[in-house]
């Protein structure tokens, strides 16, 4: 007979987004064993408490309120009044369908050698997204959306903490989520709060496993959709891939050196290049920045190119917030991958 499942997530000040990721889960199908759900608010300064407190007599709901900024301080205090043998973790920002605790409940029981598993996760848009929305980011890096793909064996890095399960198995021994890495109050803290733990979990020895049937849709804000926001994301990603020594194309020195050389060129050749290679670059670089700076942080260096409001420099073409339109064609590169200076 199959064990309880926990479901568990944090918010902070999430408010705007929370009441719809929780009345889903009211339309949730009953997985075999049942399940119970920890919501955790993270320091939270809007509504998110009286939210979760509306819920309470509409979900197996446990609340818990975490005063340290950081979700994965407050993932850390939902783990400990987890039960079951297998853990959900979810967003404050997602749509979860219907049957996905009961897809979840299938998957972890037809595959027992396996401890990690990773669910689809589709964008919900706000409004029908421009093209290089669609065709010139990582969805992945951008919006946490990975879609469909070949079932079975993967990566633990196709692991994202808007739809994932792992067995409580994983923790056992005290592993606990980095509280130093992932979303927090900091305006541009290092990118990464499930990413470091699926890692660390991978090289015990933890397998992990592609599931296509349990989905959620991400909840897409129209302000994720402007370019400086998605550019400040990128600086994000750039700065948790060098706090988890995950290496980089480039060697620090010449790291520092490429960035330099478009500090200086860019803002002359930015008005040469045409759209699409224009925003290639600045993808790139605004990656490099977070990049080089996660680096001489963790050296005990203060950050290089980190703007006072948290964003990287950007190229005077792409301070606009709003969304400039792009010729269609292939994708921005990505890897190594802002005002002028």
């Amino acid at each position: 007979m199959s064990l309880v499942l926990t479901v568990m997530l944090a918010s902070r000040n999430g408010a705007s987004v929370l009441e719809r990721t929780l009345a889903a889960m009211t339309r949730m199908h009953e997985p075999s064993g049942g399940w119970k759900l920890v919501a955790v608010d993270n320091a939270s300064t809007d509504t998110t408490s009286g939210i979760l407190e509306n819920y309470a007599g509409k979900l197996p709901l446990t609340r818990l309120t975490e005063p340290r900024s950081g979700k994965n301080h407050a993932l850390n205090r939902a783990l400990g009044e987890a039960e079951g043998d297998l853990f959900v973790f979810c967003d404050d920002d997602v749509v979860a369908e219907p049957d996905w605790l009961v897809c979840w409940r299938q998957v972890a029981d037809e595959h027992p050698r396996y401890d990690m598993f990773a669910g689809v996760t589709q964008p919900l848009w706000p409004y029908a997204p421009p093209s290089w929305v669609l065709e010139d980011v990582d969805p992945g890096i951008v919006f946490a959306a990975n879609g469909h793909r070949a079932e079975g064996p993967c990566d633990a890095l196709a692991l994202f903490g808007t739809n994932m399960a792992i067995r409580a198995r994983a923790f056992d021994g005290g592993v606990r989520f980095n509280g130093d890495i992932g979303p927090s109050a900091a305006k541009a803290y290092p990118m990464g709060s499930e990413t470091e733990l699926v890692r660390r979990l991978a090289a015990m020895g933890h397998k992990s496993w592609f599931a296509n049937a349990p989905q959620v849709q991400h909840i897409i804000r129209p302000h994720q959709m402007e370019r400086i926001s998605v550019l400040a994301r990128g600086y994000r990603w750039g700065r948790g891939q060098a706090h988890m020594r995950i290496a980089h194309t480039y060697a620090p020195q010449r790291l520092e050196r490429k960035n330099l050389l478009r500090c200086g060129l860019y803002p002359l050749l930015m008005r040469l290049y045409g759209h699409k290679e224009a925003w290639a670059r600045q993808w790139e670089w605004a990656i490099d920045q977070g990049y080089e700076d996660g680096l001489r942080e963790c050296r005990g260096l203060a950050a290089r190119w980190r703007l006072d409001d948290g964003k990287p420099r950007i190229a005077s073409r792409f301070r606009n917030p709003g969304p400039e339109p792009l010729a269609s064609g292939s994708p921005a590169r990505r890897r190594p991958q802002t005002s002028d200076c």
